[in-house]
Formats: structure tokens, sequence, C-alpha cells
């Protein structure tokens, strides 16, 4: 299937570069050039025409400024490009016409995508963030997202694991809903994306536009509650054939390791804790004397052999990635067709990642009134490689060992089940593999009405998905079971029709624009996986599952949901100066009950051009532009399972039915669910407010947009238990209320624009509180979720740590009965205080509280571009501040028990060290308490710095541009938590952040 699949995309990448006629003329020339800002920085996007008609010919700048036309030698070349002035060159003898562009801080005019079509940004009345192709080409990674973060106010990205090829978490405005999704809605090219955003190649994105307030993501009614991100792939364009062929070539690390003690330390941490644990002295203290450390310890001990485990597990890798792409076109045809491969290795052992991209678009305009097109995309990812346990290598002693002198793995190299072997299992055999397959035509038609149109647009996907794992005798996993096989796979379809019927036309000082919208969209899943245990030999890896003899399982899955779809939107202006739109989206989702399927959601918007009035534009002319946004409305959040309005069987082993005699049994029986299907159950429904100001000052140096937003979430799907005499514990209910509000900064700056020189700035802001309004209706808190009435969605709840017991504390205290009760359970000298919340005297679990939000209080970023002539040089910066996470090194009895090393540097309390931060290596809590830190951090994620190489010389060698470019990603941090990984995750198991030098090159054709 595959490989005619590949064969139908060669043979359509083959017809789209053959589909360029040729419409030279006798008496045309061909004309170059490079077109220039006003400080000297390649222009993109221009567009080049004759401005007489007497050629249909036209051309767009590329990303090096550079255009290609032919036209007759007696022809006046126009050159537009929005936010600057046109220019007319009239052609002489030359045929080389360079072009700088004068910028024009009154045209205001540029063009965004908005769902469903495009609008001219002075005319938004909704909250919308455009991140441009520049933007995203200013950070030099191969995952879209990371290109992405710091760049939205609003928008947070977290990577809780950092492995190649991992999805992030999104979070659009906070989170709204306790137990329904949270993700934002993808829009790829105008049709819903449920796929990896890992799997799209950064080269082929134009732009992105975030939509954020119930205005903007209201046209997507249902699942525009989390927001919208619109992802616009490149087209082709008029003018002459180009390839362009992109290379990075990157080394890569771990941006930070995890310094741990050396042996000497590691030793010294040992009798600190025979002695404060274990009352240990003299000899049981000596390391080969005593027990302080294990007898395989001891061996390599008296050696001198010891080891730096992290050396095992982290390495320096060499990564490339490659981009082939054609594009070209006339008035009719225009076309773009790319192939990319992408070889990622990662910077934990074994952990491996290739990405195969193939993306091809053709538009097609038939006639003045029919225009069609097509695009289709194609990925192919492979990983593979069983990694190493990062958390048991980095507490590993440094004299332990991984493998003995034959080469087998030693299980517990410590002889200490708490830590066993993190190589144990590197030698599996593991592959995961990928493919997703998109095509997405439309079809435009111009009716015989003044300003109507109408396009029916379809979009198909396919992701399929094949993880498989072999646990051969060469593991110590598979050595103790005669090998083991996991094998499952996983198939996606979906398909999306969308109808929309557009009029827009002016009518005097009136302007209107509507939209209707008819849509139809289905997509299915099924899955299977199995595993068994003792093979034959390991030959077969895990293709032959039917060799397992032992612990043979076997489960599979299915669902399959529609939606239907109707939404309208009407935007009116008048004088150009006052902006209202009318939203309502009506939506039928199949998972709901039959008398709640279809839900409704409406929103409206109002916006003033406060600098267009004569009192501001006479007064202040500094003022370009200053508008004032307000917006209300409401938006759905339908992520529920597919059946939860269903009652529910589910299988089990553990009951199983019983035929004829008795003497034979199914291997599972189906069993009511314990939870009962609620036929009542609705769509959780957010209403947001929103108030904005888009200005923009001083001839275009200054401009920016600042928001501010009120949402409150209503019917939050939850749980609710019920008499266990029903036959069933609990039933989910639209129950509870969620609040979120924030203030949101963007700001844009050219400081300096001269002819050679030009230094530009971006600064964002985002500030974001959420609560739980409401839970169950009957005003108690959830503890068992950590769901408290009054506090942020997501909390640490625990016993608070206020300090370290010293010697000479009071650990008792006579209560009114005259008994003496200790204070707190197990409190010793080193031991973690423990806050008495209520006050009574005793540490119990009544003094547990909320630590903190796990959602950062604000954040920020600020990105700087510099260019002088023909070179450029950028940086970005992204910071997140006040976001409690567990803080693991103050955990120092999670390393040191059994015999684990701890890390280096860290002050811990003996009573020749009393104002330590952390408690004793001797101290076992008696509460299971954890210990947490607010998080602030500031990271360097990126520095560029490139040359694009004349065009003199470029074009004596007969290119068209040449771009060469270095960079570092994730350059470095500066935080106040000790010895992190990764940013997002503080748990040393996660996978860590890699630091990348890359060297980029661009050839244009």
């Amino acid at each position: 299937m595959y490989k005619k699949l590949i064969g139908s995309l060669t043979i359509s990448l083959l017809f789209l570069l053959s589909a360029t006629p040729s419409f030279a003329q006798q008496n045309d020339v061909k004309v170059t050039g490079t077109i220039t800002d006003g400080s000297g920085a390649p222009l993109a996007g221009v567009v080049v025409v004759v401005k007489d008609g007497k050629s249909n010919n036209g051309a767009v700048s590329n990303t090096q400024g550079v255009y290609e036309i032919k036209v007759p030698a007696s022809a006046t070349l126009l050159f537009t490009c929005l936010g600057y002035a046109d220019q007319e060159v009239k052609l002489g003898a030359s045929n080389v016409v360079n072009v700088t562009m004068t910028e024009d801080a009154q045209s205001l005019d540029e063009v965004v995508v908005v769902g469903y079509g495009t609008q001219k940004k002075k005319d938004l009345t909704g909250g919308l963030a455009v991140v441009s192709k520049q933007t995203l080409e200013m950070v030099s990674t191969n995952n879209l997202m990371d290109r992405l973060v710091g760049q939205v106010a609003g928008l947070n990205i977290t990577t809780g694991n950092e492995a190649p090829g991992s999805n992030q978490t999104l979070l659009i405005r906070g989170q709204n809903s306790l137990t329904a999704n949270n993700d934002p809605l993808i829009i790829l090219d105008g049709i819903p994306y449920s796929g990896g955003l890992a799997d799209l190649d950064p080269n082929i994105i134009e732009n992105m536009s975030v939509l954020k307030d119930a205005s903007a993501v209201a046209i997507y009614g249902s699942r525009g509650s989390n927001g919208v991100i619109l992802i616009q792939t490149k087209r082709g364009s008029q003018g002459e054939f180009h390839v362009t062929y992109k290379t990075k070539l990157a080394i890569a690390e771990p941006m930070q390791r995890i310094e741990t003690m050396g042996p000497n330390e590691f030793i010294r941490l040992k009798q600190d804790m025979g002695r404060l644990k274990n009352n240990y002295s003299g000899e049981q203290l000596d390391p080969l004397v005593g027990s302080i450390i294990s007898a395989s310890e001891k061996v390599n001990y008296a050696k001198g052999i010891t080891n730096d485990w992290q050396d095992y597990v982290f390495r320096t890798v060499f990564t490339m990635d490659h981009q082939l792409s054609f594009q070209g076109g006339n008035e009719k045809t225009t076309y773009m067709a790319s192939v990319s491969y992408l070889d990622n290795p990662g910077v934990v052992y074994n952990s491996n990642y290739q990405r195969t991209n193939v993306y091809a678009s053709i538009n097609q305009k038939m006639n003045d009134w029919l225009s069609v097109g097509l695009t289709t995309q194609f990925v192919n990812r492979e990983s593979g490689g069983a990694t190493p346990n990062l958390e048991h290598a980095i507490k590993q002693s440094p004299y332990g060992i991984y493998k003995d002198e034959t080469g087998a793995y030693y299980e517990e190299p410590m002889d200490y089940s708490n830590l066993p072997n993190p190589m144990k299992d590197v030698n599996a055999d593991q592959k995961r593999t990928g493919r997703n397959f998109m095509a997405n035509g439309f079809l435009d038609l111009k009716l015989p009405v003044k300003g109507l149109s109408f396009r029916s647009q379809f979009g198909y996907n396919y992701r399929s998905q094949m993880n498989g794992t072999y646990y051969g005798r060469n593991t110590v996993t598979g050595k103790k079971v005669d090998g083991r096989a996991e094998l499952a796979n996983n198939h996606t379809t979906d398909w999306t029709w969308e109808n929309v019927l557009k009029f827009d036309r002016d009518f005097g000082k009136h302007h209107i624009d509507f939209t209707g919208l008819f849509s139809m969209q289905e997509a299915q899943y099924t899955a299977a996986s199995q595993s068994g245990e003792g093979f034959v030999n390991d030959d077969s890896s895990f293709y032959r599952m039917d060799g397992a003899e032992n612990k043979i399982a076997i489960s599979s899955s299915f669902w399959k949901e529609n939606f239907v779809s109707g939404m309208f939107r009407v935007n009116y202006g008048f004088n150009s100066k006052y902006l209202l739109t009318v939203t309502g989206r009506a939506d039928s989702f199949s998972a709901f009950a039959e008398n709640h399927k279809w839900a409704f959601f409406p929103s409206a918007a109002l916006a003033w051009h406060l600098g267009e009035e004569s009192f501001i534009k006479d007064n202040a002319s500094w003022i370009d532009m200053l508008k004032i946004r307000l917006s209300y409305g409401a938006n759905g959040n339908n992520a529920i399972s597919r059946y939860q309005s269903l009652d529910r069987l589910y299988s089990t082993n553990g009951v199983k039915y019983i035929w004829g005699d008795g003497s034979s049994a199914a291997n599972s029986a189906y069993l009511p669910s314990d939870g009962i299907g609620n036929p009542d159950l609705r769509w959780e429904t957010t209403y947001t407010a929103n108030v904005g100001i888009d200005f923009q000052f001083f001839n275009g140096r200054l401009g920016g947009t600042i928001d501010m937003y009120l949402s409150n979430t209503h019917d939050l799907l939850m749980s609710r238990t019920v008499p266990i005499m029903n036959g069933y514990s609990k039933i989910l209910y639209n129950v509870g209320q969620t609040r979120n509000k924030g203030i949101e900064l963007t700001l844009h700056s050219q400081n300096i624009r001269k002819k050679d020189f030009r230094w530009e700035t971006d600064f964002t802001f985002s500030l974001n509180r959420d609560q739980i309004v409401a839970l169950r209706g009957d005003g108690n808190d959830d503890i068992n979720n950590k769901w408290f009435i009054g506090q942020p969605l997501s909390v640490y709840y625990d016993w608070n740590m206020i300090g370290i017991w010293q010697e000479g504390d009071e650990f008792t205290f006579t209560d009114k009965d005259g008994k003496e009760v200790a204070h707190q359970t197990g409190a010793t000298p080193g031991a973690a205080k423990l806050e008495d919340v209520d006050g009574n005297g005793v540490i119990d679990s009544q003094d547990r509280k909320v630590i903190g939000s796990k959602q950062p209080r604000f954040t920020m970023s600020m990105g700087n571009r510099f260019s002088y002539k023909d070179f450029y040089f950028s940086f970005l910066f992204n910071g997140v501040f006040g976001k409690w996470m567990t803080d693991n090194v103050a955990n120092i009895s999670s390393y040191t028990f059994g015999s684990g090393n701890y890390i280096h540097g860290v002050k811990y309390w003996t009573p020749e060290t009393p104002d330590a931060e952390v408690v004793s290596p001797g101290y076992q809590a008696s509460f299971s308490h954890g210990y947490y830190k607010k998080l602030n951090y500031v990271q360097l994620r990126n520095i560029t710095l490139g040359y694009r190489v004349n065009q003199k010389f470029v074009r004596r060698i007969g290119l068209s541009a040449i771009d060469v470019n270095v960079s570092v990603n994730n350059v470095c941090a500066f935080s106040n938590m000790r010895q992190m990984l990764n940013y997002d995750n503080t748990w040393f198991a996660s996978f860590p952040t890699a630091r990348s030098y890359v060297l980029g090159l661009t050839l244009t054709f």
C-alpha cells in the first residue's frame, strides 16, 4: 500500500515540476534583481507585475529578496508589498533592477488568516496573534512547536519529555476544564488536524495564527473553548521556476547534566547516614569493614574502580535536516513541492528518530469564476532503541558497574532492588513507526452576484502507528522469562467536508462581510495489542507473536465519532472606524445523548478605530493606529468519552463465564461498568469577555496589543458518587464551574532603522489566574483529586515543610489532659519540620494544605533581531515565573535509600551543619510528604548569526541566493532550581533538554 502511495506522490511531484508552460514571447527580456527595505535587509513577498498589462507574467520575491520575471523590453514594473509604498520602475538598458521599498506607516492593511477566510489585520475585532514565516525561521529547530515558544502572549508550551519526535502540551490562556481536554484545536490549511505537530516539517509553514478570545474562536464552536491554532502551509507563486535546498547540520548534547557526588564525597555521605540513622561509629564507618556500602561496592572500592553512570546514558550526537523544494507558476497555475529528511538521534543512549516528509500543492485558475487546488502531505517517521532509565543512572553509586566480564548485564549493580541497572534492557529490539497521509482539495466559485463566492473543501487524513518491543535473552527482563514480546498497532482515519458561502461588498461607507458554513466530520479509530513470554529463541523478535507460550494477552479497541455543524459570521464596518462582528455556530456531536447532541454558541465583538477620529488625527500625528476592541461569547468543549452517555460493559479476566458442567470457562466475562451512562450529559460551555487595545505609534516605530480577559466555564463534566444500591458507584454529571482571567501584552519596536543597520525587538508578557468556583454543588472539596474551591485547577496539596528540627527543640508538649504528646510523629534532629496548619499542636492529615499552582504566575519573552548590510543576528529569551514544582534535590531520602548517590555540593543537615536547607540523610518521614519550590527561570533559547552572500557573486556562479548561518539552541538557563535536566519536568527520569550547535545553508537556484 505504501509503495503505491509513494509512487503516486512521485508521479504527482513530476507532474508539478513539468506544469510550468513558457509564456516568454519573442520580444520579452528576463529581468532580475533584489528587493530590500529601508535598512537594506532582503524583503520577501513583494509582488512584481507589469503596470500597463502588456504581460500576464508576475513574480514574488523570495526570502532573499530576489525575483525574476520575463516582460516586454519597454515595460514599467510595479512593485507592491503590504506595509510599503508602491514603487514603479521603467526598464532601461540594464536588465538588473534592484529596488528599495519605502515603509508606509499608514498602510496597515496586512491580510491575516482567520477562520474560514482572511481579513485585514486593522479590521480584526477579536483577539488574534500572527506568527510569520520570518519569525518561525528565527529559531533553527526541527520541531514546529519549539519555534513557537515565547512568540505568542498567552500560549504556554511545555515539554515534559524532550525525546526527539515527542509532542508538547499546549495551553492557550490557561486551563478551563478539570476532566475534559484542554488542548487547543489545530486547523491545518483549513481542516481540523488531530495528528502530532512534531510530524510537520517546519520548513513548509508559511504562517500561524493563534485565536484566543470568544469572538475569534466562535466560528469553531464546540471545539474552540481552549483556543485555536491556524497553520497555513506554503503555496506556489507567480514567477520563474525556483529550486531551494536547505540543510541544517548540528551537534547536540544535554544542555545540563546532573552533577552527582564523586567517590570521596559519596563515602562521606554514607558515613553520615550510618552515624545519624544507625548510630554507627568506629570501624562500622569504615567502607571495607562496616556495612555503609554493599558487598559489590566494596569490591570496586578496594580496586579503585569508579564510574560516572551518566557517561553511559548521555551522549553527543550529530543530526541532519535536508529539504529540497520546488516553486513556481504563472497567472493560471501555481505550485510548490517539497521533500525533506530528518535524522535526529537523541542525546540519551539508544534514542533514535528519523522523519521523511513529502509535500505537494497546486492551485489552478480554470477561468475567471472557477479555481481548484490540491495539497497533499505524506509523513513517515521511525524511532527505536530501548533507552536506559535516567533516574536509576543518576542515583547509582560511583562504585557500581553495569555488566560483568562476559558482557552480561547485572540486574542490581549494588545489590539493592530499589536501584536496578539502568542499562539492563538497552539491548531490547524496539521499533516505533508512524505514517500519516493528508489530502486537502478545494473548489472556489465566483457566483454571478457581485461579492458572492462559494468554496467547497474536503480533507482526508490517515494515520497509523506500530510499536514493537522484544526483550531477548541478552536483556535482564528477557533472560528471566525466555524472551518477552510486545506489539501494538493503531489506525485512525478522519475526513472533513466543509462548504462555505461568502458575501463581501462595500456599499458607500458601509462594508458587509458574511460567511455561512455547513460542515461534516467523521473520525474512526481501531487498535490492537498483544504480548507474550517464553519463546524458543530470539530470532523472530516481536514479529512472531504466535510463538509465545506464557502470559499471552490480547486486547483491542474501537471508537467512532461524528460532527455536523452550521455557522454564520457577519462583519460590518462603517466608515472604516466602527466595526461589528456577530457569530453563531451550532454543533452536533455523536457522543452526547439524543436530546443534547446539538448546542449553539454565539458571540459578538465591537471595535472602534479611535485613531481615525479627527480629534486624534488632528492633534496626535504620532499615532498611526489606535483601536479598542470588546468581545463576549460562548464556546463549547466536547472532550468526553465517545460512549459516556451510554451504559457500558467492561471485560475482566477476574470473572469468567461458566459453560456446561463447569469444566470449561471463557477467558473473560463482560460485566456492567462501575459508572452508569447519563443521557442528560451536555457540553461544557465557556463564556469569555475580552477587552483589547491595538496600537501603532511613531511612524511604525512602536506597535503592540494589550488584552484583558475573563472566562467562566460552566457545566463541567465530572463524576458524582451515587448510592451503591443502584449497582453503580458513580455517574458522570454536568456540575462545577471554573474561572480564568488574565492580561496579555505584545510589543514590537523598530529601535534603529538605518540604510545599513536595523534593530528590532519583540516582547511578550502573559499573566493568568485560574480558579475552581464550584465542584459538585455541595460546597465540598475533592481531596482525592486535589480539587479545592477557590484554588487553582492544578495544585500541589501536601504537608508544608517550614524548616528542619534542630537539637534542643521541643519535640513534645503537654496537652490539656496532662499527657505528653509528640508535635510530629518521628521528629528528630535533622527531620523536616511540618507546618501545623490547624494550630492544634499535632501534625496529622488535617495539616495538609495547598502548596501552590502547577501553572506559572506569569511568562515573558524577548527577541531581538539585528541586520547590518548582508549580515543578520538574533537571539531569543523566554522566562517562566512563579510555577510550583517538586524539588527533587531536597528529597534526599529518595536518593540515599539503599545505596543511592546524591547531588554534589548540596549541604544536608548534620549536627555540624545545622543551617542546611536539606534534611538529614538519615531522615525517614513518618508522613509521606514531598518537597516543593516555586520555580523561576529565564532561558536563552536561541542565538543565530547569518550572512546572505552578495548578490553579484551569487549571480556570477549561476544561483539566485545563498544564505549561511550558525546558531545555538537552548544555550543556557538561569534558575533558582538546582540541577534540572528539563525545566518543564523536575523528575530526573525525564528526557533532557538538548543544546545544539547548528550550521545552516540555503541555496536558491
